[in-house]
């Protein structure tokens, strides 16, 4: 129940569970404190007094260090002298046995194993954080765009740098820089002079590092943009201006948002199994390592070092698939959702904004599109961000690998070349993103395959390059540190969740609040990103519509209603932007 520490007075054993010849049961041998060695035959006591069982001596003392036992090469003098007065073997006052469990507690597996737990035991949390909370806030957020969208920039930009501020002070807590409250290894109470570090300490405070680099970032960044927002405030009356017209679409999102839900719930499910799955296979000993078997009444030197769980090559290829497949999902379930949400604001805009033209609930319309005649093109559309995201993802990880291989320094040629080959691959994933959202609206307006919604989208870009430019970074900036804000509140409010006693005592507790918090983070990122998307599908389903308009009508818009070019800069703007085409 507890981990041994020596007697004061004496010395006190440690016993096996009681089997064979031992005439005790399992309820009086925990009475005992598992100590039955004045129970023990002459022969049991021989082979105890060896280091062989079927009774050990408590000479060091322990602590419980995430449910294992870890020695303490601090013997006590009091057990030790009578361990040596009944004629035990000596004792080595050394800390390799200590060493030992340390790298065994703290292993990539068991650490990795440990913040799999973490995720099942604060499911609570990711219900909450990641699930209601970021719901609730994206569709508090949309209807303040719908009606406050003048002050909507300003408080984005200050709330998400009041949340970023409070979060990295929140890992500077848990990392012990800030406070008496950082994350320890120790489960229960323990000797505060003895101090015992673990992998989740160090992985806590290289985010925290993390965070604060992105910290100044993006205060710097939002000083710089400042200028900038009014643009920002222009761009999203397009948007408000839609969604005041197409009021369905502020709810649309609850259905993708079900069925994502739904989706995780089954996958989180499935990957919990699939990480406590393995082969259990018998350790080799390389040491002459043998223990008393109280079933057969000898001494077994076979199997005394006991069995681990390993991976086989056929699970390891499945947690690869079924991460793949999670990713592929998700992309593929949000790009149907801003298909539909460009098919429903494409609709507002080629009926030339008048409400008796628009079809009789647009977004089901649109929908109806989606499932009869644009599922591929959705399909292989995420499939492609999906296989470029794992490319990097798989280059990402030799590279650390060859990294760590190689013990010679690296050149200032080779270094070059990882940096540039990491840029490109960034490049290449943010201009296929770029390029699949396009694609996607392409395909909500003109009904085509991906290969040529795509082709269109780009060459409409292209054309346009300049006054889109000008008219959509900005609001997509915005849009984003929205996003983030969402995130970044779910994040906060479950570090305040698993900051309770509950989740710091018994069985609840977790191994650090990392990982429980990144899920929160992700999760509400990807909830956010399902209810911003009818803004940001919105401004650029109207800007592309308007390129496409122009392009039929050699260079002059027909379609777009007034209210909506006078927001994109005025008349003559517009008249500019269609020159280009």
């Amino acid at each position: 129940m507890e981990c041994p520490i020596p007697s004061e007075d004496g010395l006190n054993f440690i016993c096996d569970y009681p089997e064979g010849d031992i005439r005790l049961s399992v309820d009086d041998w925990i009475d005992r404190d598992y100590d039955y060695f004045e129970f023990l035959t002459p022969e049991m006591r021989n082979s105890s007094l060896q280091l062989q069982g079927p009774c050990y001596p408590i000479i060091f003392p322990s602590v419980n260090v995430y449910w294992s036992c870890q020695f303490i090469a601090r013997p006590s003098n009091i057990s030790l002298r009578h361990w040596q007065q009944m004629g035990g073997v000596t004792i080595e006052e050394n800390i390799l046995i200590d060493k030992t469990i340390h790298r065994a507690i703290n292993s990539p597996s068991a650490v990795l194993k440990r913040y799999v737990a973490d995720i099942g035991k604060a499911w609570p949390v990711l219900i909450v954080c990641g699930g209601i909370l970021p719901l609730f806030l994206s569709v508090i957020w949309l209807l303040m765009i719908r009606h406050f969208v003048a002050g909507m920039t300003w408080i984005t930009v200050i709330l998400f740098n009041a949340l970023i501020i409070s979060v990295t002070m929140f890992y500077y807590t848990k990392a012990g820089w800030i406070g008496h409250d950082a994350i320890s290894v120790v489960i229960d109470e323990s000797d505060p002079y003895v101090n015992i570090s673990g992998r989740e300490i160090n992985h806590i405070r290289a985010v925290a590092v993390l965070m604060t680099v992105v910290m100044i970032i993006t205060f710097l960044s939002s000083i710089a943009i400042v200028r900038r927002i009014l643009i920002a405030t222009s761009v999203l009356k397009v948007a408000a201006k839609v969604i005041g017209e197409v009021q369905a679409l502020i709810v649309f999102p609850i259905l993708p948002y079900s069925i994502l839900a739904i989706f995780y719930m089954f996958w989180f499910s499935a990957a919990l199994h699939l990480f406590s799955s393995g082969e259990i296979i018998r350790n080799d000993c390389n040491a002459n390592c043998c223990s008393y078997d109280l079933k057969s009444n000898r001494v077994n030197c076979d199997s005394c070092c006991g069995y681990s769980i390993h991976y086989t090559p056929h699970i390891g290829i499945s947690i690869l698939f079924h991460l793949f497949g999670c990713y592929w999902a998700t992309q593929f379930i949000i790009a149907c959702s801003s298909t539909v949400i460009a098919g429903s604001v494409a609709s507002y805009y080629w009926a030339r904004g008048e409400i008796s033209e628009i079809p009789f609930l647009p977004v089901f319309s649109s929908m109806k599109r989606l499932l009869c005649y644009s599922l591929g093109s959705v399909a292989l559309g995420s499939l492609v961000v999906s296989i470029v995201e794992w490319f990097r993802f798989i280059l990402e990880s030799l590279r650390r690998r060859l990294k760590l291989a190689d013990t010679a320094p690296v050149s200032c040629m080779g270094k070059m070349m990882s940096s540039s080959s990491q840029c490109c691959l960034g490049c290449i994933d943010w201009t296929i993103n770029s390029v699949n959202r396009n694609a996607y609206i392409m395909i909500a307006i003109t009904g085509k395959g991906f290969c040529k919604a795509s082709a269109i989208a780009t060459g409409l870009i292209m054309n346009n390059i300049l006054r889109i430019g000008k008219v959509n970074v900005i609001g997509d900036v915005i849009l984003f540190l929205g996003k983030l804000c969402v995130s970044l509140f779910c994040a906060l409010f479950a570090f305040l969740m698993l900051d309770t006693h509950k989740y710091k005592s018994a069985h609840n507790r977790i191994s650090s609040p990392l990982f429980p918090v990144l899920v929160c983070w992700a999760l509400g990122y990807i909830v956010a990103a399902l209810f911003f998307a009818v803004v940001e599908m919105s401004i650029d389903t109207i800007i592309l519509s308007f390129c496409q308009d122009a392009e039929e009508h050699q260079g002059t818009a027909q379609c777009a209603p007034p209210l909506l070019m006078e927001t994109l800069d005025g008349e003559g703007e517009t008249q500019r932007l269609t020159q280009g085409s």
